[in-house]
């Protein structure tokens, strides 16, 4: 049934409840079936092997016939207007995407329930790893919307050559680079990008300059952005202002077959507010560095790539927000906090595709090397510090292999294999949380605990190795009356982060996942493996098209925070919460059994020569399989309902936002409910002249106050807002942006 008005409003989907009263009993009944048809965890490897087999034994055919599906889902920047800085926000645009949002600069990518290290991100194909033991500088951090050109998620199961531990998901996200003339003469061409809110009193300016001809690109870009704190409609987030500078330098040549490109990037953030979090960014200085070389042969192409990052940040619990104050059992002072965080990595892929009659092969060898240490300390106390990560080393070697193939003139195949070898290491750990050397008294008996907890883990075997294997197969039928069926089977797997693994003491450095709650690692954790099935359909009649999927997921081993039970992590997180610091009642990284499921479709209709609609809407359930819980932070429904008209020089939209209460909440993590709501925002983009563009737009323009079940709690003091009580969605925001392109 198309997604009209009529239909909409049958379901429910203009209420707080939404399209629940169709939905859940749907979903329940597909669980239920394919529980009872399947058990997918022991799917045999031998699908895999056998298509491998069969594409084989196919007589091979002299044209290739791709047999293909909409598998990503792509936002372009020229072609879309946005008013946040964080690219993060964009993914509420795609199907079955969404974002845990901690702040301006600090979304955490969001797919079908998984998030953080479960979705693997890039830059320009570059793997990123974040200083922040929070995920304070998450990957997209490292990709600001003002140099932005697209940002593409794979819909569904990604390819095994897509990243190495994409269990979640995968999103790339690119930049301007420049593209190549057409003669010996150089032309020297560019992008300005200049941008404001209301919301925040926010502004960017960006500039894009290179100087081409055909054998050559020299490239640079820099941009500037600040804003204040954001305005909710009653009151102010405080604190959320920021401040973020950027600075690219790069070249590419091209010379034959061959093409050769080198890029360095400096990326600064400066003040910046996440009350969602323990602490505030101070600063975050990083430089980023990658190559690429490909080389396109008459029956093959070979691209080898290498990248390295080199971050540091600090952060402090006062210098934007309101500092501790005394109370009963410590002076104000003595809760005053500063973390300095490092990380390198470095790392590089090699791909060879081969090109044969009937399709592709496709070979692979990646590694991916990460190393992390984060020191606590009290800037009125020198002998006060925690060695919160002494050099957390993760490195990930992969190899890979892919066929892609057409069966038939009507049947396609993809399908892989990879091997990932994740070594896993930790220097010792200590800490010194009796500065003034008391002989006696809280700060004594702590620290004799945190002797113990230190002692424990410098005790435990912190050398870990796991031996992953993932694979995938996709099938692709074309039915006729431009129906193109899919069909997807995967096994894919992730080892622990270095914060599930090696956090020793009872803290929030948990990767951003800002429950309020205190956690203690495992290194003793297994890696986590998910069996999924995908099922849907495209159907693409020209003026109507549908993209809808429906998806299972069964994860073994799934990394949870589950009730800590060593006695001396209870009672040093008992002890500080008395002093005013922390929560009660820890959890501890374990492995649980969970399952996904759920269902996300995205669709449009051409009314006529001016007018369409679109449709993104997202459905997905999260639930732990030991006990009678949901899973933390999942998204609740949601539908985007859109009206675009094209005209003459300008492009129109209207468009509405729905998102249903969120009642599936994790008891485990006293993850609080929220209330449904709508919002509609009206945009607008001008074309002056072939190359000038005004965009403006309102975002909540009727100023709706509603929570953002994805914003996180409050942990800052706020007149307006609560402590500890849900982050409230944004306010009325009228914003705008000027490109010219020259």
């Amino acid at each position: 049934m198309p997604l009209t008005a009529t239909s909409c409003r049958r379901y429910g989907v203009f209420g707080s409840t939404m399209i629940a009263p169709i939905v859940e009993p749907t979903l329940k009944c597909i669980r239920a079936f394919i529980m009872k048809k399947f058990t997918i965890r022991s799917l045999p490897f031998y699908i895999l092997m056998s298509s491998a087999a069969m594409a084989q034994d196919a007589p091979q055919i002299q044209e290739i016939t791709v047999i293909g599906v909409r598998d990503t889902h792509t936002v372009r920047t020229d072609d879309t207007l946005v008013a946040p800085p964080d690219t993060a926000q964009l993914l509420r645009r795609m199907p079955g995407a969404n974002i845990n949002k901690n702040g301006e600069l600090t979304g955490i990518a969001q797919y079908r329930g998984m998030y953080g290290d479960r979705i693997k991100v890039s830059v320009n194909g570059a793997p990123i790893s974040g200083a922040g033991p929070n995920s304070m500088d998450s990957p997209l951090h490292y990709a600001p919307v003002a140099i932005l050109e697209s940002l593409t998620i794979n819909r569904g199961i990604a390819p095994v050559s897509a990243a190495q531990e994409s269990i979640g998901g995968y999103v790339e996200a690119i930049t301007y680079t420049g593209e190549f003339g057409t003669s010996s003469d150089f032309s020297f061409d560019g992008r300005t990008y200049f941008g404001a809110q209301s919301v925040n009193e926010g502004t960017v300016a960006s500039g894009f300059f290179s100087l081409a001809n055909r054998d050559h690109i020299f490239r640079t870009f820099v941009m500037q952005e600040q804003a204040d704190d954001l305005d909710f409609g009653s009151g102010d987030i405080i604190p959320s202002e920021y401040e973020r500078e950027r600075f690219d330098l790069g070249y590419s040549f091209r010379g034959g077959d061959h093409e050769f490109s080198l890029d360095f990037a400096r990326n600064n953030t400066k003040d910046a507010g996440t009350a969602s979090l323990p602490m505030d960014i101070l600063a975050i200085d990083s430089d980023l560095l990658r190559s690429k070389y490909q080389w396109s042969g008459a029956d093959f192409n070979f691209t080898a790539e290498f990248s390295a990052s080199d971050n540091e940040h600090w952060m402090t619990n006062y210098h934007l927000r309101r500092p501790p104050q005394d109370n009963m059992m410590t002076a104000g002072a003595m809760r005053y906090r500063r973390n300095w965080a490092v990380s390198e990595s470095y790392g590089f892929k090699l791909k060879l595709e081969q090109l044969v009659d009937n399709g592709t092969w496709l070979y692979g060898l990646d590694r991916h090397t990460s190393s992390h240490r984060s020191t606590i300390t009290n800037p009125n106390a020198g002998p006060f510090y925690i060695s919160n990560f002494n050099d957390t080393d993760k490195d990930v070697l992969g190899a890979f292999i892919e066929r892609g193939i057409s069966l038939s003139d009507r049947t396609g195949l993809d399908a892989g294999v990879r091997i990932n070898r994740i070594s896993m290491d930790s220097e010792l750990v200590s800490a010194n949380l009796n500065p003034m050397g008391a002989t006696s008294g809280m700060p004594f008996m702590i620290n004799n605990l945190a002797g113990m907890l230190s002692n424990q883990f410098n005790g435990s075997d912190l050398d870990q190795t796991d031996n992953n294997v993932d694979w995938f197969a996709r099938f692709s039928i074309e039915a006729g009356r431009n129906t193109t069926w899919y069909a997807g089977a995967a096994r894919k797997t992730r080892s622990p982060s270095y914060q599930e693994r090696y956090l020793w003491l009872p803290l929030e450095s948990t990767g951003g996942l800002a429950d309020g709650k205190t956690y203690v690692g495992n290194p003793d954790l297994d890696p986590e493996v998910a069996h999924e099935l995908e099922l849907g359909f495209d159907w693409e009649s020209g003026s109507y098209n549908i993209y809808p999927r429906v998806f299972y997921k069964e994860v073994s081993d799934y990394i949870q925070g589950t009730p800590a039970t060593n006695p001396v992590v209870n009672n040093f997180a008992m002890m500080m919460a008395s002093m005013g610091m922390g929560q009660p009642n820890p959890l501890q990284f374990d492995n649980v059994d969970s399952t996904f499921y759920g269902f996300d479709v995205e669709a449009d209709f051409k009314l006529n020569d001016r007018f369409t609609l679109r449709a993104v809407a997202s459905i997905v359930r999260g639930e732990r399989d030991d006990i009678n819980d949901n899973l933390y932070r999942i998204a609740p429904d949601n539908i985007i309902l859109a009206l675009d008209y094209q005209g003459s020089n300008w492009v129109g939209t209207f468009e509405s936002v729905n998102y249903a209460d969120q009642n599936r909440v994790s008891a485990t993590n006293v993850e609080k409910k929220t209330d449904g709501y709508s919002i509609f925002n009206l945009t607008a983009r001008i074309n002056l002249s072939t190359n000038i563009e005004i965009g403006l737009g309102i975002e909540n323009l009727f100023d709706k106050e509603y929570e953002d079940h994805l914003a996180g709690y409050n942990r800052a003091f706020n007149p307006d807002i609560g402590l500890r009580d849900r982050m409230p969605g944004l306010g009325r925001n009228f914003y705008g942006r000027l490109m010219w392109y020259f």
